[in-house]
């Protein structure tokens, strides 16, 4: 207690565990100074010569071991005995060789400080515990009964000031943290709670527990005080199980070494600790881990380069939504992040306990993205062959200390084939002012795709061949119509009265031409097969509108091809 009154009074600093010894430290409070010790002993009487020693034993510790090696700002004994003058003689003489203040903290100080500190008190001396749980447990049974028969306004209102009353009443009990308390409609299985932890970084602890069939909570704890979390800890105790050799046994292992999250593990909560206000329920479940968002604040923009094998680089890529964990007593690193369209997935592994790193390199859905966003990530990862080498660098700056040299990789044609259908895709964007977005490359129609990159041939200039047996036409309104002889009506009727807006069919005919008027000069480009092998269509085109040029035939008129 009197350490936590010190601590909350006082600014940041810590109390001391002892290992081998506390090195005559109880307390420390850092200050810009300097640091304050204080020596905690509980002696109400007037010192005993046994407790005198004890008391010469943790001085002459602290002046050998901490002082040395500190910024020792002051020294302090704390007991709750207002010393006599004899007493302070006594401490005068033994900490004459000090070279800071030293004095003695008695008991009207600390009486001071608890007269300040009434929930402190009562949480140690009184039933605040107990009060505090029941508390949480009124809290939390606050959502079940709600009162029936009234207004909804004086329903929200009444459920509010419930709340609230409830909110202050734990936040006036415990003495270590602060506490929000949510009701939310809905069940528990249906919330992306790895969205929320991202909203929750300066909590202690968070309680998601489903209080009614459509009803669930929400429990913040938050640190009054740096101090609160060494003073009363938070912890669980997880045993996990696995299977030798498994899938989770490596991930377990990562996160071991790494700190790299594992999700869906069975294990057995074995024991909790902490405020009265934390559900102590143990039992089997099945266990995920997250990092902590706030651990990669304060690294800096991050980049991959791909370089080749002279160590130019290639292609870069901005990393974005980066995270970070450290193993476990390790200096082994887990980092992740994606690219900015989320079309690749990294994961790093660094500093591992054989001084080998890995990098996992992981294709994401990009089904209904957009081209142009999704092309710098697609041709990256198709320009990752045997040779090249990735390095982790800050954006725009020095690279890291490390590479991954890609060896012996042979992932096919298919990183090569989605770039040139993206890359298509943003040819066709360019000409259109309707959203493009890529198709579902696991179920699209493999002719769709290939009218994909046909389509961005033309739109580049290209010409096309490809072997026909019809093709349905729109007409439009050009002043005059010339049907060439390689292509001919499927149905001649259709076309004598046909309006602009109606559809006719093509086949394919003889090569004599038939026309209205006389035909214009043969298109030297055109490419020609037999009717009886269903003939050859070419087709170019040269506008910037996104349509196929019309061809002009040199009087004046329009073909229609």
């Amino acid at each position: 207690m009197a350490a936590l009154m010190l601590l909350r009074q006082q600014g940041p600093g810590n109390r001391i565990t002892p290992s081998r010894g506390d090195r005559g430290v109880d307390v420390r409070l850092v200050d810009l100074d300097g640091i304050g010790f204080f020596q905690v002993k509980r002696y109400p009487r007037p010192l005993t010569s046994i407790q005198k020693t004890q008391t010469e034993k943790s001085w002459t510790t602290f002046f050998a071991e901490t002082a040395p090696n500190a910024p020792v700002k002051s020294w302090s004994l704390a007991c709750p005995w207002n010393p006599s003058n004899e007493a302070l003689e006594w401490l005068e003489t033994l900490t004459a060789e000090a070279q800071f203040p030293t004095d003695w903290m008695g008991r009207a100080t600390l009486e001071a400080m608890a007269a300040e500190n009434p929930a402190l008190v009562e949480f140690y001396f009184g039933d605040g515990g107990e009060r505090l749980h029941r508390a949480i447990t009124n809290a939390f049974q606050g959502g079940r009964d709600v009162p029936e028969g009234i207004p909804g306004e004086d329903l929200l209102e009444a459920t509010t000031s419930r709340m609230i009353a409830l909110s202050s009443a734990l936040n006036d009990v415990d003495p270590f943290y602060r506490y929000e308390i949510d009701l939310r409609a809905g069940r528990l299985r249906d919330e992306p709670l790895e969205a929320a932890l991202q909203t929750e970084t300066n909590a202690a602890f968070v309680e998601y527990r489903q209080v009614t069939e459509d009803r669930f909570g929400v429990m913040r704890i938050f640190p009054r005080s740096p101090a609160a979390l060494q003073l009363c800890p938070i912890s669980t105790s997880i045993r996990l199980t696995v299977e030798n050799g498994s899938p989770d046994q490596e991930a377990i292992e990562a996160f071991r070494d790494f700190g790299a999250p594992f999700a869906d593990i069975p294990g057995t909560v074995t024991a909790v600790t902490g405020p009265p206000g934390i559900h102590r329920a143990s039992g089997d479940g099945r266990f995920t881990v997250m990092a902590v968002p706030s651990n990669a604040a304060n690294l800096p923009d991050l980049e991959l380069r791909l370089l080749n094998a002279n160590g130019q680089p290639i292609h870069t890529l901005d990393l974005v939504d980066v995270e970070l964990a450290r193993g476990l007593n390790t200096v082994g690193v887990w980092l992740s992040g994606k690219d900015r369209a989320g079309a690749l997935a990294f994961t790093m592994l660094m500093n591992g306990p054989d001084g080998q790193d890995e990098i996992r390199v992981e294709p994401q859905p990009i089904g209904g993205k957009s081209p142009a966003e999704v092309l710098p990530a697609i041709r990256f990862k198709a320009a990752m062959t045997a040779g090249t080498q990735l390095v982790l660098a800050v954006r725009g700056g020095p690279a890291l200390p490390g590479v991954w040299p890609l060896e012996g990789i042979d992932h096919g044609p298919g990183p090569h084939n989605v770039a040139v259908l993206v890359e298509a895709l943003v040819d066709i964007q360019r000409h259109t002012f309707a959203g493009i977005t890529i198709p579902d490359l696991d179920t699209a129609d493999l002719d769709e795709l290939a009218d994909i990159l046909r389509a961005a041939r033309l739109l580049r200039g290209e010409r096309v061949e490809v072997t026909w047996t019809e093709v349905a036409m729109t007409l439009g309104t050009p002043e005059r119509r010339v049907l060439y002889a390689c292509a001919k009506l499927a149905d001649p009727t259709s076309a004598q009265n046909a309006q602009p807006g109606d559809e006719i069919r093509l086949v394919p005919a003889a090569n004599k031409p038939r026309s209205s008027s006389p035909p214009p000069q043969p298109d030297t480009r055109a490419t020609e097969r037999p009717p009886s092998h269903g003939g050859a269509l070419t087709v170019s085109a040269r506008s910037g509108s996104g349509r196929p040029a019309p061809k002009d035939d040199g009087k004046g008129g329009r073909s229609l091809g």
